[in-house]
């Protein structure tokens, strides 16, 4: 295999993954369509439960549905808005990272771009962030790749292209790992945190998807889940005197 240099740094661009990217939409809009199902048929059900009677859900309806039809005009106008704004292909070259739109427009990061950290409690230029999300039922911590861009951290978007307009990305990945290459072959002045390689199970010579690291993350994070519940089942027995989970 050749050694990459500025002079013989490919182009790659994201691939689609047709299976998951029809997996993730018929799922997705199935939980869309129901909770909007449910929505427009929430006072029905009340009325089916014996809650309200009829004449209160007539007079429920009439202050209830011009709110919801209202706020269905409101999401459907929004959707339209930003469906002009969705990524259809993620290119990563010599230049940066481009982003092409459904609008035709294409948004870029490029390495000239990149700047220096002016952060004082952070000392590399090319880290990780995370943000916790809730779900609703639980909470999880989102990992992704943050640069300096004119004296702000800036998000990189590797993951995929806008799976409702295009498709789930099979190679985000390698998008990722060869934009990060490409900062140490066009951008050597820019220090990049070390666990940039571990978080991402990126090999820091080859930059290859390190396959070993990565199992080896998932194999002790089992075994951390395992070890929780166990925990768990030996304080629930011994404190209470049953099983939470046998």
């Amino acid at each position: 295999m050749s050694v990459l240099t500025k002079d013989n740094f490919p182009e790659i661009k994201s691939e689609p993954n047709w299976f998951w990217t029809w997996c993730i939409r018929v799922v997705f809009f199935l939980l869309f369509g129901l909770i909007v199902l449910l929505f427009y048929a929430l006072p029905f059900l009340f009325y089916i439960d014996g809650t309200i009677e009829g004449r209160q859900l007539f007079v429920f309806g009439i202050i209830y549905y011009p709110i919801v039809i209202w706020l269905s005009y409101i999401a459907v106008r929004y959707l339209i808005r930003i469906k002009s704004k969705a990524v259809r292909h993620i290119t990563v070259n010599r230049e940066g990272i481009f982003y092409e739109q459904l609008d035709g427009t294409v948004e870029s990061l490029l390495y000239s771009q990149l700047a220096k950290s002016s952060n004082d409690f952070n000392i590399y230029d090319i880290f990780i962030g995370s943000n916790r999300v809730y779900t609703g039922t639980t909470t999880y911590s989102q990992t992704f790749l943050k640069v300096f861009l004119k004296g702000n951290e800036q998000k990189v978007r590797f993951f995929h292209p806008d799976v409702a307009y295009s498709y789930y990305a099979r190679n985000s990945r390698l998008l990722r790992s060869h934009f990060i290459q490409g900062v140490t072959l066009f951008r050597p002045d820019l220090r990049i945190a070390p666990h940039v390689y571990s978080e991402f199970s990126i090999h820091p010579e080859t930059f290859d998807f390190d396959k070993k690291e990565y199992w080896k993350a998932i194999v002790i994070a089992i075994i951390f889940i395992i070890l929780v519940f166990i925990g768990i089942e030996w304080y629930m027995k011994y404190r209470f005197g049953y099983s939470l989970i046998f």
